[in-house]
């Protein structure tokens, strides 16, 4: 099944093509748009509680089709530029991925295991502190913002844009990662999760909470697998 709130994305059409279920909404017609509520209490209220009864609205949709198609969606992929909150983050708990744009092992100087590369824009952010290329991370969600495990890493893309760093260069490389490092990384990750490869422990974990894991029985490191070093 594809979720989206973008309408002419073309994986729309690839899911049609092989009659794959679609749910398409629009989050800025119903629930507005964040920097234009961030600064005001009321707004940002109104909101949040608009997001969470629009996701509601998603999972509702979602059991519709389960029950329809008598099946269960047991792992979700996320490759979606807003929190999710409520009913559907629960209902997908230890079982939603995502694709995050950047290197999630990077780590603030000065501030205690806090990811640097976190949030709605990283590859942005990233070139604009002075990295010369980005990857994306796929990472176990949970109820923090981009802090769960990291799984793998694609392979690093270098940035060939203009200088300074713009908003435009930026999602230029960003389209150009999507294909290089999110996709091959996204692949890696679930033939892995569904050959049963890839485990979590129970009780050890990093400073930050992260729980260490394991592939193939062996542990990785905080960073997941590089698949660009990765050999069978």
């Amino acid at each position: 099944m594809v979720v989206t709130d973008r309408f002419k994305i073309k994986a729309i059409e690839i899911a049609k093509n092989y009659n794959i279920p679609v749910i398409a909404k629009d989050f800025e017609t119903e629930c507005g748009i964040w920097q234009k509520c961030k600064s005001n209490k009321k707004k940002r209220l109104k909101y949040r509680d608009c997001a969470i009864k629009f996701h509601d609205g998603i999972l509702k949709e979602i059991l519709n089709y389960e029950k329809k198609l008598s099946l269960k969606f047991n792992l979700a992929v996320l490759s979606y530029h807003r929190w999710i909150h409520g009913k559907l983050m629960r209902h997908f708990k230890l079982k939603t991925i995502n694709q995050h744009a950047g290197d999630l092992q990077v780590i603030n100087p000065g501030n205690s295991w806090a990811r640097a590369y976190r949030g709605i824009n990283p590859v942005l952010l990233a070139l604009k502190k002075g990295e010369k290329k980005t990857r994306t991370s796929t990472f176990l969600v949970n109820s923090g913002h981009d802090t769960g495990e990291i799984l793998c890493q694609g392979p690093w893309v270098k940035y060939r844009g203009v200088h300074p760093v713009t908003k435009k260069s930026a999602l230029n490389h960003e389209m150009i990662q999507k294909k290089e490092s999110d996709w091959p990384s996204l692949k890696f990750a679930l033939l892995g999760i569904a050959r049963g490869y890839f485990s979590v422990s129970i009780n050890n974990k990093y400073p930050d909470g992260c729980k260490k894991v394991f592939f193939k029985n062996m542990p990785l490191p905080y960073s997941g697998i590089d698949i660009e070093k990765y050999h069978e």
